[in-house]
């Protein structure tokens, strides 16, 4: 199995090193801005420049990101006749499909009314709701790619042990972080930490995004490693 484009040969560490030079790069603009803002040197952090604002720079280049991993295993898929490549490029596209246009916000967001939730709960509909939506999304994933584990052979069951790590890395960052910033803002505000914590974790939760992201990007670009001494070929 040759990797999805044979013309970038650079390493996995190298690459990934690339990659995460620029999410770095993004990272560290937000903290100096940060402590920029309240030195009252600026006035606040470019637009552009947050990695917690959707459509700026830095979740420009995640979505990119996300969209070389799904053209990569696509084609994978259709030069190698392989359909395990394809099934996991149907969950990456989720990912970026969530990734860029806020699906489970978006359809949180319109449940959270409709929960049958105690009043102890209430404040946080909306936050339970996304994390329903992510669940949906997972149970989807899981259909897709379950039998890869038992099934298909070695290289296909590495691959999806590898990819599985990248998603659950993923949904740990963008909903299990998510969720409790938003807890944490609830209760920090009005309070001296509410200058700071809800920054904290938003920096984690998208940094943390960010370079899942990028070691997914950089493992897909070398995917030969899969495969083992004793495994010849593509497995089907």
């Amino acid at each position: 199995m040759e990797r999805p484009f044979p013309a970038i040969s650079w390493s996995f560490k190298t690459i990934l090193f690339v990659l995460l030079a620029v999410d770095l790069g993004f990272i560290l603009v937000n903290i100096g801005t940060f402590f920029a803002e309240k030195a009252a040197l600026i006035a606040s952090t470019p637009e552009a420049l947050k990695i917690t604002r959707d459509g700026s720079l830095p979740e420009m280049f995640g979505y990119l990101e996300w969209a070389v991993i799904v053209v990569a295993l696509v084609w994978l898929s259709i030069r190698d006749r392989w359909l395990p490549p394809f099934r996991w490029a149907l969950v990456f596209m989720m990912v970026l499909v969530d990734d860029s246009l806020q699906f489970h916000e978006t359809i949180g967001y319109m449940l959270k009314g409709s929960l049958p939730l105690p009043p102890s709960l209430a404040p946080q509909s909306e936050d339970i709701a996304e994390v329903l939506v992510f669940g949906a999304m997972g149970v989807i994933a899981v259909l897709l790619t379950a039998t890869l584990f038992t099934r298909n052979g070695a290289i296909a069951r590495a691959l999806s042990i590898r990819l599985m790590l990248i998603i659950v890395f993923l949904a740990f960052f963008g909903v299990g972080l998510d969720f409790l910033h938003q807890i944490i803002a609830g209760l920090s505000e009005g309070t001296f930490e509410a200058n700071f914590l809800p920054q904290v974790f938003g920096l984690l939760e998208d940094g943390g995004e960010m370079i899942t992201a990028s070691v997914a990007t950089a493992f897909v670009l070398t995917l030969p490693g899969l495969e083992t001494s004793g495994t010849k070929g593509v497995e089907t």
